[in-house]
C-alpha cells in the first residue's frame, strides 16, 4: 500500500517549525522516518500534513554539564553509538543501540523519533526509563520538561501535546556502577520480544549495591521498571547470588500476551532466564566511575 494523500513542508530553523505546529491541524514530524512511513504506508496513519525537521541542526547534539548529559532529539542511534560523550558517561547506550534493526535504519533513525513512537520493544524508550530520563519539549509558547515515568502512556502512546517538538533528552550522571543489557528477538534485527537492562549503583568500595534499576520491555503496554526486585537488591553486597529473587515479584509487575512472537508462558519464561543471566553479568562488568 501506499500513504494517503499530504503536503510537505521542510522547517530548517525550530521556530518554523514551531510556527507550523501551531497554525495546521493533522501534522507529523518526520525525521528518520523509519517508525512513521511504514505506518503511513499501511494507512494506520494518515496526516493532512509532513513537517520535516532534519535540517534543524540546533536538535542534533551531544553535550555535558557537571551533573548530566543532554542528547538533541535528531541524534541517530549511529551517531549515539559512535558518541565518545556517551561511551564514556553511559556505555550501555553504545551497546544497546547495535541491537537497533541494520545499519541502514540505524543511520537514519533518531532518539526523538523512536521515544515518540513509543514502541514497548523499542531500546530508547528502555534506557531512557532505565536512566531515569527527563524529556525536554517545546511548541510556540513555552518549554517544558516531562519525567520519563510520566512521557509513556501506552503502546505507541506520549503525553506529548500534537503542537509540540522533543528539544533533547537529559540523563542525570550516575558515579560508580556496574550494567548489563540483552534482548531476545526471532532473528538478528527484528524488535524484541522481550529485552532487559540493569544498572547497579554502588558503594563501600565498589561492594554494596546503593540503588538498583531494572527494566524490562516488551511484556506489558510500556516499559516496566521492577521496582520490588530493585529495593530487595538495595543494600546487598555486590558479590552475593542477585539472581535468587521472587518470580511472583516479576510475574506481578509485567503482563504479557499471547501473539505471533510467543506465549505468554514462553515471555514469562524469557524474562526470568534474561533477569537472571543479567544479574549475574552485571557483577563481572567494568564498574563506571566517570563522575567526580
Amino acid at each position: 500500500m501506499k500513504p494517503s494523500d499530504f503536503k510537505y513542508f521542510k522547517a530548517n530553523s525550530l521556530e518554523r517549525a514551531l510556527d507550523i505546529l501551531n497554525s495546521e491541524e493533522n501534522i507529523k514530524i518526520i525525521a528518520g522516518g523509519q517508525s512513521l512511513v511504514p505506518i503511513m504506508n499501511f494507512r494506520l496513519g494518515q496526516p493532512d500534513i509532513l513537517l520535516d525537521i532534519n535540517d534543524i541542526k540546533d536538535l542534533n547534539f551531544v553535550s555535558e554539564s557537571s551533573s548530566s548529559l543532554e542528547i538533541g532529539s535528531l541524534l541517530t542511534h549511529t551517531n549515539a553509538i559512535n558518541s565518545n560523550l556517551i561511551k564514556l558517561f553511559f556505555p550501555i547506550i553504545s551497546y544497546a543501540l547495535k541491537y537497533v534493526a541494520h545499519q541502514t535504519i540505524r543511520n537514519q533513525g533518531t532518539i526523538g523519533g523512536s521515544i515518540v513512537n513509543a514502541d514497548p520493544s523499542s531500546e530508547w524508550p528502555l534506557l531512557i526509563s532505565l536512566l531515569n530520563a527527563t524529556i525536554n519539549v517545546r511548541n510556540k509558547f513555552k518549554k517544558r520538561e516531562i519525567l520519563v515515568n510520566d512521557f509513556f502512556d501506552s503502546h505507541f502512546v506520549t503525553n506529548i501535546e500534537d503542537d509540540e517538538i522533543v528539544i533533547s533528552v537529559s540523563l542525570p550522571k550516575i558515579n560508580k556502577y556496574c550494567w548489563a543489557f540483552e534482548e531476545h528477538s526471532s532473528r538478528k534485527g527484528d524488535f524484541a520480544i522481550v529485552e532487559t537492562g540493569i544498572i547497579l549503583e554502588l558503594e563501600d568500595n565498589c561492594e554494596t549495591i546503593k540503588n538498583a534499576r531494572i527494566a524490562i520491555g516488551g511484556v506489558d503496554e510500556k516499559i516496566i521498571r521492577l521496582e520490588k526486585i530493585e529495593k530487595k537488591l538495595t543494600g546487598k553486597n555486590i558479590y552475593q547470588d542477585l539472581s535468587i529473587y521472587k518470580k511472583l515479584d516479576l510475574f506481578e509487575a509485567i503482563n504479557p500476551v499471547n501473539d505471533n512472537h510467543g506465549s505468554v508462558d514462553y515471555k514469562n519464561y524469557l524474562s526470568d532466564s534474561l533477569l537472571k543471566k543479567l544479574l549475574k553479568k552485571c557483577v563481572y562488568s567494568r564498574v563506571i566511575s566517570n563522575v567526580t
